[in-house]
C-alpha cells in the first residue's frame, strides 16, 4: 500500500481549526471533488470522490469513518470507495495532527492508500505525489477561506443571550479535473527546462567550439599571400 505524507498550514489558531475539522460538511467542501451522500451517522461518512483524467471519469461512492483525540489533537480517517462503472476501487488511511505553529496552525497528514482498476495506473511514481501536492495546497486555501467566513462558534454578549453563529452552507462539490493538473505540471517542467542554464559541460563544449571558430578566423587572416 503506497504511503505520503503532506503538511499544510493556515494562518488560524488550533482552537479555531479543531473544531472545523470536526465538521464534516465544512471540511468536505473545501476539497476539489469530494461530497457527502447522505448525513453523517456518529463515526459513519458516507459520501463519493469525483475525478477526471481526460476522457476517463469516475464516482468512487462508498464510507468511511473519521475518529478524532481531544487530548492529542490527532485523528483518523479510513475509507472506501468503488466506481462500477470503470470497475475501479479506492481504499485509504488517513491519520493526521494538528499542531501550534506560532499564531497559525500546522497539519501533518499521513495517507496509506490503494487504487484498482482503470484508475490504477495512475498510483505509481511521482504523477501522484505532484498531485497530491496540488490537491493539499489547493485544501489549504479553501480550508482557510473557510477559516475567515466562518465566525467563532459563540459570541456572549453582556446581559444577553448568548448568539450562536450559522454555519455557511457547504458548497457544491466541483469535479475533479486531473487532467487540467497534469497539465499544469507540464507547462511547469517547461517553464523550468527552459529558464534553467545550460548545464556546466555544454557550456564549456559550446566555448571551445567558439574558441576554435575565432582561431580558424584569426589563422586565415594571417596567412600570407602567395
Amino acid at each position: 500500500m503506497p504511503t505520503m505524507t503532506q503538511t499544510l498550514a493556515v494562518n488560524f489558531p488550533r482552537a479555531r481549526v479543531w473544531p472545523l475539522l470536526g465538521d464534516v460538511e465544512q471540511v468536505i467542501a473545501c476539497m476539489p471533488g469530494a461530497s457527502l451522500t447522505k448525513p453523517r451517522e456518529g463515526d459513519r461518512i458516507f459520501g463519493q470522490m469525483r475525478v477526471k483524467l481526460g476522457p476517463i471519469a469516475a464516482a468512487f461512492a462508498g464510507e468511511g469513518t473519521l475518529t478524532m483525540d481531544e487530548a492529542t489533537h490527532t485523528g483518523v480517517i479510513h475509507g472506501q470507495g468503488t466506481d462500477p462503472k470503470n470497475n475501479s476501487r479506492a481504499k485509504a488511511d488517513v491519520t493526521f495532527a494538528v499542531v501550534e505553529e506560532g499564531a497559525g496552525t500546522r497539519i501533518d497528514l499521513t495517507v496509506d492508500f490503494t487504487l484498482t482498476g482503470v484508475l490504477a495506473q495512475f498510483s505509481r511514481g511521482a504523477l501522484v505525489q505532484e498531485i497530491a501536492n496540488r490537491l493539499t495546497a489547493e485544501f489549504a486555501r479553501n480550508l482557510e477561506a473557510k477559516l475567515a467566513a466562518t465566525a467563532p462558534v459563540a459570541e456572549v454578549v453582556e446581559d444577553a443571550a448568548p448568539v450562536t453563529a450559522s454555519a455557511a452552507p457547504p458548497e457544491p462539490a466541483k469535479e475533479l479535473n486531473a487532467g487540467n493538473l497534469l497539465w499544469s505540471m507540464v507547462k511547469d517542467w517547461l517553464r523550468k527546462l527552459f529558464s534553467n542554464p545550460l548545464p556546466s559541460g555544454e557550456r564549456v563544449a559550446r566555448r571551445a567550439g567558439e574558441g576554435d571558430a575565432r582561431g580558424g578566423a584569426s589563422g586565415k587572416s594571417a596567412t600570407p599571400s602567395p
